[in-house]
């Protein structure tokens, strides 16, 4: 896969996301015919009759309708219907429309801006009654979900990136375990990294234009003041794990990058770079493991937490989290049942059910100790690293898609010399703080 810049490099990850979350062959269900259309058990004559669309797709699709029809057999009173509908602006067209389904999922970021716009149902009288214990939620999930004290969602899946690597090339070099700073970080990049004659690239470190989340939160970033309610996209910890990617991508070159990346492989295949030996190392999420396993099952590798500022050891396993979420549609028909049913989806049995089938992390830390998880590759240190205390999520606001947007586009422009660093997130914030109410 193409990858030239860092933006390309959260796309990809987004986009792995959702694979992660949504599979990719489409509904399970036979061509016109959802879910719920033939339960194992009769319903009862006055059963409500719930509408779910949810994104996951493929296995991830099969994972979902299991724990539906658990739930069709024990609540013959309300009855769901699944429906794959990877496409969510079909939901905002279905609640604007006043035709929404009864439940539905959505990514963590889009959260509050439909929160606010009035598509999503606040769900506090709920949690309030059934007295749902929010502290189990991990922080940082929680939060893509709540503003200003209303929460229009509950996360069900979380994800993080961790640092892996190649034991064998990091052996090779004299290093006997991955780097733990961000200074060794750096080191190690140059270190384990091949340039040719003429300065051709033969393997990376790590691509240098790094997910400039994670490590804004590694040098103690923030993206928004609450309290001033200014947007910070210049704060000193952005800045800084800004310049740490100008600096590596500045001793390459963009052209040399940009021929190095035309010849990596698929993402999803035997020749992804990790795999295949081109790069050392790479950040990624809790389903890499899996498709080590699927792709490259030789591959000697370690999984690692997110090299910290050495100069603040109290900021150790610092990462960003990205969410999925199930919420209730404004104008859904039944919200009580629909209520019903994402609380039960949501407990800890049934989550942690959900998320090791489908290689995604829970968002209750009552779920990490299910012996599910004990045959997921890889979730040992993904479900350690969740009990972080230094796992941050990007700002939930009205303005989060924009801001993210145009950081990500400003960072790309940074990378390639464009725009000065100080320029680019000058650009940023006369772009977005208007847009702050």
């Amino acid at each position: 896969m193409k990858k030239k810049t860092w933006f390309g490099l959260w796309c990809l990850l987004l986009s792995i996301m959702v694979a992660g979350c949504s599979g990719g062959s489409g509904s399970t269900a036979e061509p016109g015919k959802t879910s719920g259309e033939e339960p194992d058990q009769p319903a009862a004559a006055d059963a409500v009759e719930l509408s779910f669309w949810y994104g996951w797709t493929g296995p991830e699709a099969e994972a979902l309708e299991k724990l539906i029809a658990k739930w069709n057999e024990a609540h013959p009173e309300i009855q769901v219907k699944g429906l794959s509908q990877s496409d969510y602006q079909k939901q905002l067209t279905a609640i604007t429309g006043g035709n929404p389904p009864d439940v539905a999922s959505q990514f963590g970021q889009n959260v509050v801006p439909w929160g606010l716009r009035g598509a999503m149902m606040p769900l506090d009288d709920y949690i309030a009654k059934d007295g749902v214990d929010l502290d189990d939620f991990v922080p940082a999930a929680l939060s893509t979900s709540q503003h200003e004290g209303a929460t229009y969602a509950i996360p069900t899946a979380m994800h993080v990136s961790m640092l892996f690597y190649n034991k064998d090339i990091l052996k090779e070099a004299g290093y006997d375990g991955p780097p733990e700073t961000l200074g060794e970080l750096k080191e190690y990049i140059q270190a384990l990294s091949i340039v040719e004659d003429g300065g051709r690239l033969s393997r990376l470190g790590l691509w240098p234009g790094m997910d400039a989340y994670t490590f804004s939160y590694a040098y103690g970033g923030s993206f928004y003041d609450e309290a001033a309610k200014q947007v910070t996209p210049d704060h000193e910890g952005i800045q800084s794990a800004i310049k740490l990617s100008k600096e590596i991508w500045d001793q390459y070159g963009s052209d040399n990058l940009d021929r190095f990346s035309s010849g990596l492989g698929q993402y999803m295949s035997a020749q992804n770079p990790f795999f295949s030996g081109k790069y050392a190392m790479t950040v990624d999420g809790e389903w890499l493991p899996t498709f080590i396993k699927q792709f490259a099952p030789d591959l000697n590798y370690g999984i690692a937490p997110i090299p910290y500022d050495e100069n603040h050891p109290e900021r150790k396993n610092p990462g960003n989290v990205t969410t999925s979420v199930f919420y209730i549609p404004k104008g859904a028909k039944h919200p009580d049942a629909s209520w019903a049913f994402i609380k039960w989806m949501t407990e800890p049995e049934q989550m942690a059910e959900f998320t090791a089938a489908i290689g995604n992390l829970p968002t209750r830390t009552s779920a990490f100790a299910s012996p599910l998880y004990e045959n997921v590759p890889g979730f040992k240190e993904f479900l350690d690293y969740s009990a972080s205390e230094n796992l941050k999520s990007f700002p939930a606001t009205s303005f989060t898609n924009e801001y993210m947007t145009e950081f990500s586009a400003q960072v790309d422009a940074i990378l390639r010399g464009t725009v000065s660093i100080e320029e680019g997130l000058a650009n940023v914030k006369e772009k977005i703080q208007p847009l702050v109410k």
